[in-house]
């Protein structure tokens, strides 16, 4: 049994058409795990005071900032988030020749959040990953009552820079972005970059996994060389190509757009439908109830001068669209609530609905779909604005997400009455097996 994580990619500097730093992130998860968006408040703590991971339990610090972000529904921490200080981390999977630590310590999840709750600065919250790293470990399993283990890397950016964070257990690798990255399920650092382990080269050497004689490569060196690297590479090319043929010009659209990619125009384009699942690409279908899928997607553009509007996206982001949310303000209810079934009162399983029904016919039901979420995205972002006072966002995100509700609503309606024949048979026996287990009826 595989699975396949996250995307993550960032636009650097005046790589950008604005100049400002682009951050976004598609979060791949297990079928049917919800993933809604979350806040937690900044708080003070008193000495001696602990916090409770996911697994493990280690010391609290004595003040954590206010946070927002994706968070799996089972776990303490998220897949991507943001922090009061406009620092933003995505993670990701990634397998190494190093064997997974068998103890339980911090998931890359919980080191995410960690980093959101204690950093300042995109530098500092690396710093924080770091430390708890090399302290804790990072272990268990990340998927719910299955073996899932792996090494995190972390991408880490603030409205002056950004950083890649490889990791290997407790050894590390960090380098700055200087221009446009992307990062897939495949270590990227090469032989350059800027912080790393004190022993991390001797280790592999010492490992047998590199010559002394030839330059450095850490990628090389530590990669472990198995099928799940050569379903990330693909993916990982795919991403950089279209960062880079967009750079100079890059804005949060263009981003959005690569965010639903499915290797359109390439040699391995899907055969049947851009959701059949045969390929591993960045906006990820599973192929079957044991596979990984995209389960929520964001960007935020980091600026220095005024408040960040964090575009949110539940559920496949091809067959969804992004609403503006707002740290300051208080999220709907319905945004932040999901558990293991499917429920009418959580957004996330509503779109996960929706997004089931447009999968047994996808090319004939996407252009319904896109035809209203394209129009009402761009609405949304037109009048986004993260200056207002807190209430007035708050206020401003329920009427939003109330809108989104009611069009989630109406479409699925809309596609269930639809009686012509069904012109992907194929996916059929998978999507009747995932919406069984979700308690979709």
């Amino acid at each position: 049994m595989e699975f396949y994580s996250c995307d993550t990619m960032v636009a650097l500097g005046n790589s950008t058409r604005s100049g400002n730093i682009l951050f976004a992130k598609n979060s791949d998860r297990p079928v049917n795990e919800a993933q809604p968006l979350v806040q937690f408040e900044a708080a003070d703590h008193a000495p001696g005071e602990e916090v409770k991971c996911t697994y493990i339990t280690i010391p609290q610090v004595a003040h954590t900032y206010r946070v927002m972000g994706s968070k799996p529904y089972w776990l303490w921490g998220f897949e991507h988030g943001m922090n009061e200080h406009k620092v933003v981390i995505g993670n990701e999977a990634v397998w190494s020749r190093e064997e997974e630590e068998k103890e339980n310590g911090l998931l890359g999840m919980d080191l995410l959040r960690l980093g959101l709750e204690r950093g300042k600065t995109a530098y500092e919250a690396m710093h924080v990953i770091i430390a708890l790293l090399e302290q804790y470990g990072q272990g268990g399993s990340a998927a719910v009552g299955k073996a899932f283990h792996y090494h995190n890397t972390f991408l880490l950016a603030d409205p002056t820079e950004a950083w890649i964070l490889d990791t290997v257990n407790r050894r590390w690798v960090a380098r700055r972005v200087k221009d446009v990255a992307g990062i897939s399920n495949c270590y990227s650092t090469t032989t350059e970059w800027d912080e790393a382990s004190p022993d991390l080269k001797e280790h592999a050497y010492e490992m047998g996994w590199y010559p002394r004689e030839l330059p450095f490569d850490f990628a090389k060196a530590y990669s472990a060389m198995s099928a799940k690297h050569r379903a990330a590479h693909p993916r990982w090319m795919r991403l950089n190509k279209l960062l880079c043929q967009a750079k100079g010009d890059i804005t949060r659209e263009t981003l959005q757009k690569i965010q639903r990619d499915h290797f359109e125009g390439e040699l391995i384009e899907p055969r049947f439908s851009p959701a059949d699942g045969l390929h591993v690409s960045i906006c990820m279908h599973s192929i079957d109830p044991d596979a990984s899928k995209t389960a929520a997607a964001a960007v935020v553009e980091l600026t220095p001068d005024k408040p960040l509007v964090w575009f949110n996206a539940l559920s496949s982001p091809c067959a969804s669209v992004y609403v503006p949310c707002y740290i300051e303000g208080e999220l709907p209810h319905s945004l932040s609530k999901a558990g293991a079934k499917f429920s009418e009162d959580s957004l996330w399983w509503k779109f996960e609905r929706l997004n089931y029904k447009i999968e047994e016919d996808y090319p004939r039901f996407i252009g319904t779909v896109r035809s209203v979420w394209d129009k009402l995205e761009k609405e949304m972002a037109e009048k986004a604005d993260a200056s207002r006072p807190a209430q007035e966002l708050t206020n401003a995100m329920m009427q939003d997400w109330k809108v989104v509700e009611e069009q989630v609503d109406r479409l699925y309606a809309q596609l269930e009455s639809d009686d012509q024949t069904c012109t992907q048979p194929q996916r059929i026996p998978y999507l009747k097996k995932a919406r069984q287990e979700a308690g979709i009826e």
